[in-house]
């Protein structure tokens, strides 16, 4: 390879490597909106609700199907 090549390889790599990072950093430093709104706690509690309605059944299902199976078989 030609120093020419090797060069634009090598810059080529650190951009590429460059790029994700800073991305990153601009989420990282990304400014909140300048007004400040009051939270919908309506809305927040009912997301939640719908999200624990699904999640206490769904888990206890998950964990307890041995003690469902083992009493099903008579064991």
């Amino acid at each position: 390879m030609s120093p020419i090549t090797i060069q634009a390889a090598r810059l080529a790599s650190r951009q590429a490597l460059r790029a994700p990072a800073l991305q990153q950093q601009q989420m990282m430093f990304r400014r909140y909106a300048s007004t400040h709104q009051a939270g919908d706690w309506g809305r927040i509690m009912k997301s939640r609700a719908s999200c624990l309605l699904i999640f206490f059944p769904g888990m206890g299902l998950a964990l307890g199907w041995p003690l469902i199976a083992s009493k099903i078989m008579g064991a």
